[in-house]
């Protein structure tokens, strides 16, 4: 069935008792949830239950949930698809306003914070790290994504002193929002800011879940080192960045090094490694909390049969600890998601 079919079915479905029928709307958008269209089927079910509000709860929901007529996150596609294309100043104007309207309408309270979680790994990072007091009110939008890309315009745009201003804001309504540290570094990179870009790596070693991630601190701790003049110990972290993911541009960073120094570049010796982290106070590899906790997600899915978090959580974890018996356990999980596949 078309979006169009399916919208004609949901609508005729409709009692006309609000309360009825929001709680009909909520049902149908779980059940397309998985469908081939559930973006369009979701976004046309929302528009239907803005259509179908009383007039006082719509004055509330335009103040939290649109500008213009438009929802957040058809603004936020816009301004997305704009940026990818290279017109930042139209995306600008666009990301502007949505800074400007979630920073006006989601305010922490003495009781009360916005959180934009992705998944469950993340909330449990959250609580684990920041052991809340306040409640956790989780927004309809991915207010973090919004806030980053409004930063990632202004750095685009020569501001990186109001990027990184406006970055911190999308950190904290993700805390684990890897993407928004990265971005960060880049504008402490620009604004030639050694001792803050080297705050901001080791908050990211801190939240890293994946090889990749990793692998990208490392090559940051590598550019830190050659702005501060640490040659040696850059190329400890670029060679350790290596071991996690391969970057074509570390080749380059290393004869880089080597036109400076002009010192041969030789891979370093693992005692090499482990002083290069010490002296900045750090060790290699994923935080052990965020693997202890990416371990208990692993048992619990195992406990509760769920294949494809199951398969998620071990994937992740074998990338962080290239243990052999998670490698045999995903492997069998692996095999097992294949075989009903094709049933």
């Amino acid at each position: 069935m078309t979006t169009n079919e399916i919208m004609e079915k949901i609508r005729d479905g409709l009692t006309g008792e609000y309360n009825v029928d929001i709680v009909y709307l909520e049902a149908e958008a779980e059940k397309y949830k998985n469908a081939k269209n559930a973006k369009e089927i979701g976004s046309a079910i929302a528009d239907l239950a803005y259509e179908i509000m009383p007039d006082d709860k719509r004055e509330l929901l335009n103040k939290m949930m649109y500008i213009d007529g438009k929802r957040l996150d058809v603004v936020f596609d816009e301004a997305n698809k704009l940026s990818k294309n290279k017109q930042i100043e139209e995306s600008f104007r666009l990301t502007e306003a949505l800074y400007t309207k979630i920073r006006m309408n989601y305010r922490e309270t003495e009781k009360e914070v916005y959180l934009s979680m992705r998944n469950t790994l993340e909330h449990q990072m959250y609580l684990n790290f920041y052991r809340p007091s306040k409640k956790l009110v989780r927004p309809v939008f991915d207010l973090s994504q919004m806030v980053l890309l409004h930063g990632y315009n202004l750095l685009e745009l020569g501001r990186a002193e109001e990027a990184a201003r406006v970055i911190n804001d999308a950190i904290r309504y993700n805390p684990m929002n890897t993407d928004a540290y990265f971005e960060l570094a880049e504008c402490y990179k620009i604004l030639r800011q050694p001792d803050m870009l080297l705050s901001v790596i080791k908050e990211t070693i801190e939240v890293a879940v994946t090889p990749i991630q990793l692998s990208r601190c490392y090559c940051n701790l590598g550019y830190y080192c050659v702005e501060v003049k640490d040659y040696d110990r850059a190329v400890c972290f670029y060679y350790e960045s290596l071991i996690y993911a391969d970057h074509p541009f570390v080749a380059a960073e290393l004869h880089h090094i080597h036109t400076i120094t002009q010192k041969k570049i030789v891979p370093p010796t693992r005692d090499e490694v482990t002083e290069a982290f010490e002296h900045y106070g750090m060790k290699s590899g994923a935080n052990q909390d965020v693997i202890a906790i990416i371990t208990g997600l692993a048992k619990e899915s195992i406990e509760n049969k769920d294949l494809p978090a199951i398969r998620f959580y071990l994937h992740m974890q074998y990338g962080l600890t290239r243990d052999p018996d998670i490698k045999e356990m995903m492997d069998r999980y692996d095999l097992l998601a294949k075989e009903r596949n094709k049933k």
